[in-house]
């Protein structure tokens, strides 16, 4: 399995943020199964999980990783060809539909740090954020071609991103979104 894939054809990125994919998706992060399985768990008919499978096959992120027998049947144990699949930058914007897709992300980043304590002024502001964070670290992540496990790609990614950071960037996005002292 590779560690990293990055995507940047909006048609597959249109397949993968597809809520009932997605979850598919999550799920054989952890473990290879069966459609079965997978039906189980999110609560969805074989047929449905099926469909969104075969989609994501066809796409290049999930692969046939092995067969299991359950009661005497077998089936086909699907697992993801990437740890980690990294959304391009530049795709945001190609279309409706991945745009409603970034926004539900940064309501839901938007809403962790309002949890935790932090002033944040919009939406908006998140996507801008959250973009300017990705193109500052995937032109490094491109050229990185050895595998690395997820916990030290993502402190990789953390690290590129304070180096990349310009200190007057950081003044700024320390303005908008803060913790206030109490």
């Amino acid at each position: 399995m590779k560690e990293i894939e990055i995507v940047d054809d909006p048609d597959t990125i249109k397949i993968i943020v597809e809520e009932t994919r997605s979850k598919i998706l999550r799920l054989l992060r952890f473990r290879d199964m069966t459609i079965s399985e997978m039906s189980s768990i999110l609560n969805k008919n074989i047929s449905t999980v099926f469909r969104h499978v075969k989609k994501l096959e066809k796409a290049g992120l999930i692969e046939i990783k092995g067969e299991r027998k359950i009661h005497n049947v077998p089936e086909k144990m699907y697992g993801r060809k990437a740890k980690t699949i990294l959304l391009a930058p530049e795709s945001y914007e190609r279309s409706s539909f991945i745009k409603r897709f970034t926004e539900k992300r940064a309501i839901a980043i938007k809403n962790a740090l309002q949890e935790i304590g932090y002033v944040v002024p919009d939406d908006g502001y998140i996507i801008d954020l959250m973009q300017y964070i990705d193109e500052i670290t995937f032109t490094d992540l491109e050229r990185l071609t050895r595998d690395m496990d997820w916990n030290n790609l993502r402190a990789l990614k953390e690290i590129l991103i304070l180096l990349n950071t310009h200190p007057e960037k950081i003044k700024e996005m320390k303005k908008k979104i803060y913790k206030p002292i109490n």
